[in-house]
């Protein structure tokens, strides 16, 4: 990941990339590409969030790519935090790691990588043009996000990964990487919790 979007995160979330009793210049660098900074920084923002209502101590120890999803390691925090964190794994195999575009997990060179259609066979040193955060998207996938573990509770996990006929058979994780995607989810579980048919 490019060392301004690294240094933005770092501002903005400077509780959660930090240790308290170490020194402020120690934090890991991100092992992933930009295509997932948004997705990194949505779920860095529910979780801040989280953990300031519930007065939770938790750090971030590392965030990578493995098999073509994106991990995210934490120290501390609860089971809702784990689950957000599940979530963010499943979503990240659905948006290019290149380009934060729609995409899908697939093979190219004996290696699983997350990649949009524009971006299929692209090696990760090839250039792309340099990404500016979709604030709109950080703060939807936060707000729907946070809502599922609310709604859902310990099935929160179960939940996104059942095909849904409310998104024509996908499963949220599919829909959740996007703004609009993110805002049909959220609308559809505030008419659940209304008692408003879908």
């Amino acid at each position: 990941m490019n060392n301004f979007i690294e240094r933005r995160l770092a501002t903005n979330h400077r509780t959660l990339l930090f240790q308290r009793d170490g020194p402020e210049t120690e934090m890991f660098g991100f092992e992933c590409l930009d295509g997932w900074s948004d997705l990194i920084e949505g779920s860095l923002l529910l979780i801040q969030r989280y953990a300031e209502l519930r007065a939770l101590d938790v750090n971030i120890s590392q965030a990578k790519e493995k098999f073509g999803q994106l991990r995210i390691y934490q120290r501390g925090g609860d089971a809702s935090v784990g689950m957000a964190l599940e979530i963010t794994e499943l979503v990240s195999g659905c948006v290019c790691e290149l380009c934060s575009m729609p995409g899908e997990v697939m093979a190219f060179e004996g290696w699983l990588l997350a990649r949009c259609e524009k971006h299929r066979g692209t090696q990760a040193l090839e250039q792309i043009d340099p990404r500016i955060a979709d604030q709109h998207y950080v703060a939807s996938y936060a707000r729907t996000v946070a809502l599922i573990l609310s709604f859902f509770g310990a099935s929160a996990v179960h939940w996104v990964q059942q095909p849904s006929i409310a998104f024509a058979g996908r499963r949220p994780y599919e829909v959740l990487n996007t703004s609009e995607g993110c805002e049909a989810v959220y609308t559809l579980l505030k008419r659940l919790e209304y008692g408003v048919g879908v």
